[in-house]
């Protein structure tokens, strides 16, 4: 186990500074970002002024170690436009991120559980074709548009006399809370990754009905209900969880075009802003920080999955 475990750190190390000097490389391609501060274009030599002190005029790859060492003591540079320290913004940005994707996935593991149940139980009938179409139809639209429906549907809406869906764009003065910003966007990335829970939850659950267990469960006379959610669901669940954490990781990195549409201050919308300004250093930590958790979460599955079952250690 040990051996596994520094190969699986070694590997997700390797991932990240491979990353982190793409990004380095694709946020220089980007352009000048001292070209035009506000409405005027600056001049050669103050843009030489401002190259030298932000640490532009170096190589490329001095740069990349610069950074890399900066990493290690958090240092994550400084913001262009507003001269604030990038880790604050992140540190802003983060928590709004982490429970839209707490709450996406939420919805989507409840939702996709119960529909792949229904369609299990009720196999090769007209509800289980009904559920499995429609999940994996609404799958392969693109997010971006499910989520600009959803805005347009739903936006400025009403519920009871309860304001439960701001009106996008934002209306300057006009104040909402966290939940009346959150339910949207959440929705709509909960939705949109239905099908992969609804068809791994109806076929683990084919699995484990058919299994023998299930069938001396039966034989007992114990009840379907007990069958199906004391023994049966709790098995099939463990493909689910595994999937969830995957997806955990990808949603908490920020996603741009969910965050962008409904205007959410997580950490994919403020990369989108940090493209408009061209602002170097919160492009490169977003990205950074977003591979970053994917890959660690990626090697916390890895090494749950490799401590429940020895043989996958054995063989990597």
């Amino acid at each position: 186990m040990g051996k596994f475990l520094v190969r699986r750190a070694a590997q997700a190390i390797l991932v990240l500074l491979v990353t982190t000097f793409g990004s380095l490389v694709a946020v220089t391609e980007w352009g000048d970002p001292f070209r035009m501060i506000g409405p005027r274009v600056q001049t050669p030599e103050a843009r030489a002024m401002l190259n030298e002190t932000f640490g532009l005029d170096k190589p490329l790859f001095v740069r990349y170690l610069v950074y890399i060492g900066n990493l290690f003591t958090g240092d994550l540079g400084v913001d262009y436009e507003r001269r604030r320290p990038v880790v604050d913004l992140l540190a802003e940005a983060a928590p709004n991120s982490f429970r839209l994707a707490l709450t996406a996935l939420a919805i989507q593991v409840v939702l996709g559980v119960v529909l792949g149940i229904v369609a299990a139980r009720m196999r090769r009938t007209f509800v289980d074709t009904v559920i499995t179409f429609t999940s994996i139809t609404v799958t392969v639209i693109p997010l971006f548009v499910i989520g600009v429906w959803v805005r347009n549907a739903f936006s400025g809406k009403s519920i009871f006399g309860w304001d439960a869906f701001p009106l996008i764009p934002r209306s300057i003065g006009v104040e909402t809370t966290w939940l009346q910003e959150l339910i949207l966007p959440a929705f709509t990335l909960g939705v949109g990754a239905l099908a992969f829970t609804v068809v791994l939850a109806r076929g683990a659950m084919i699995e484990v009905l058919d299994a023998d267990y299930i069938r001396t469960a039966r034989a007992k006379g114990l009840s379907e209900r007990k069958v199906v959610f004391k023994h049966a669901a709790r098995n099939a669940l463990i493909p689910v969880a595994e999937l969830s954490a995957v997806q955990l990781g990808a949603l908490m990195g920020g996603t741009v075009l969910v965050e962008a549409v409904f205007q959410y201050n997580g950490l994919g919308y403020l990369f989108v802003r940090s493209m408009t300004e061209n602002n170097h250093p919160v492009m490169l930590a977003v990205a950074v920080y977003s591979v970053a958790l994917f890959v660690i979460v990626l090697m916390l599955a890895d090494i749950l999955t490799a401590w429940l079952d020895p043989r996958i250690r054995i063989f990597d």
